[in-house]
């Protein structure tokens, strides 16, 4: 069989023996649901901004198991690819930035890695999240329906709201303040498989001390000083925290960088004197978000950014929230090709 043409030319011919007219199936994609084509790069809606779609189709079984059959790349809607019939494997990734017109095989596409620094526009605004998705389809002559959900690569966190409470009223009595809240230990690079063991080189924010090439990410300013038993509110989508999937969960607090869990820093000064109150976020998966309702801070943290506070310091809830998977789809329901 011969793979067809796709959209501008992108295709690439691996099996040249000839294909019958009868024998070719065409994709045509149109992203809906929750996504924003070109949305405003403003809060969440920055999340499921669509810059660009690619749609892989791959031989699922026989002689070209996992070798290309059909490819294209878009900036814009109609999203039309030709394909050839039988068992195939379909992959839509959004923003990918990696240029995947060179892939030839399911194996080459799912060993790419992204970074975190990939993730933003080239005008530095957060709205460039890689999202990627699959699915297993017999595809017949003409027009085949089937759908196809993608989901982004990156993890979020946040706080949203902390709340002086200290026991003591000696401590009460001292100045406090929030200065800011940031991510340690993160995770900079992810392969489009998902499956992650994470090295020593892909970690930035190390044991707690933060990278400026990552404050856009993984740092917000909340410069607030709070009176005993008053609270700050960090509701505000803009303090979102970014990082990628880091499948390593036990804690660790060694002085020298080992590989470990990721860990959310709240950075505060007591009476001139800078404490930390460290959370452990454990296993940290792709397209969820961690989400501490309200911290409660009773007494100081600890002074070192990479220790986690002792349980005694602090009260906090973690809900870990499913991102919204969001349906690539021509019609209501469905992928037609």
């Amino acid at each position: 069989m011969a793979a067809l043409s796709a959209f501008e030319g992108c295709k690439k011919e691996l099996v040249s023996v000839s294909l019958p007219a009868s024998e070719a199936a065409t994709l045509t994609v149109n992203i809906s649901g929750n996504l924003y084509t070109r949305a405003t790069e403003v809060g969440t809606d920055a999340e499921n901004t669509i810059n660009t779609v690619d749609v892989l189709v791959f031989f699922n079984g026989g002689s070209y198991n996992g070798r290309l059959d059909a490819f294209g790349h878009f900036t814009a809607a109609p999203y039309s690819v030709n394909a050839t019939t039988g068992s195939r494997k379909i992959y839509a990734v959004v923003n990918s930035p990696v240029d995947l017109s060179a892939v030839e095989t399911e194996t080459e596409l799912l060993a790419l890695n992204a970074t975190l620094a990939s993730q933003k526009t080239a005008s530095g605004q957060l709205s460039n999240f890689t999202m990627i998705g699959s699915t297993g389809e017999t595809l017949v002559a003409g027009t085949n329906p089937l759908t196809v959900s993608v989901s982004r690569m990156a993890s979020r966190v946040r706080i949203g709201k902390i709340t002086r409470d200290f026991a003591s009223d000696a401590l009460a009595a001292q100045s406090f303040s929030v200065d800011a809240v940031y991510l340690s230990n993160i995770v900079t690079t992810s392969p489009y498989s998902l499956s992650l063991t994470p090295v020593a080189a892909n970690f930035a924010n190390k044991l707690g001390v933060t990278e400026s090439a990552y404050d856009l990410w993984a740092k917000r300013s909340v410069s607030s000083t709070l009176a005993d038993g008053a609270f700050v509110s960090l509701s505000a989508e803009s303090k979102y925290l970014y990082c990628f999937p880091n499948s390593i969960s036990t804690d660790s607090e060694a002085a020298v960088f080992e590989v470990q869990n990721t860990k959310l820093v709240v950075e505060c000064t007591l009476d001139g004197l800078k404490y930390y109150y460290v959370i452990p976020l454990g296993a940290v998966e792709a397209n969820r978000s961690y989400d501490i309702t309200e911290l409660v801070l009773t007494r100081p943290g600890s002074s070192d950014p990479n220790s986690k506070t002792e349980i005694a310091a602090c009260t906090f809830t973690i809900n870990v929230l499913p991102w919204t998977v969001v349906p690539v789809e021509t019609e209501l329901g469905k992928y037609v090709i």
